[in-house]
């Protein structure tokens, strides 16, 4: 498995903590991913977006009809 230098680096400092250290880590990521899943669910107002009305003007250049050239 080929790791990257961060990734290298963040598993050499969790094998430095105490056990006490990995069982808190361990808590708080698996409460970051409960969050996560809640948050997930929800659906997420847009705030920053505004709506588009359908262009209804004619456009000759879509119209499936054949074209002839001479």
């Amino acid at each position: 498995m080929d790791l990257t230098l961060d990734e290298q680096k963040l598993l050499a400092c969790f094998r430095r903590l105490t056990p006490a250290g990995k069982q808190e880590l361990l808590e708080h990521a698996v409460l970051l991913g409960r969050k996560g899943d809640r948050m997930s669910a929800e659906p997420v107002p847009a705030t920053n977006q505004c709506r588009l009305e359908p262009s209804r003007e004619a456009r000759p250049e879509s119209a499936k009809e054949p074209i002839f050239t001479e």
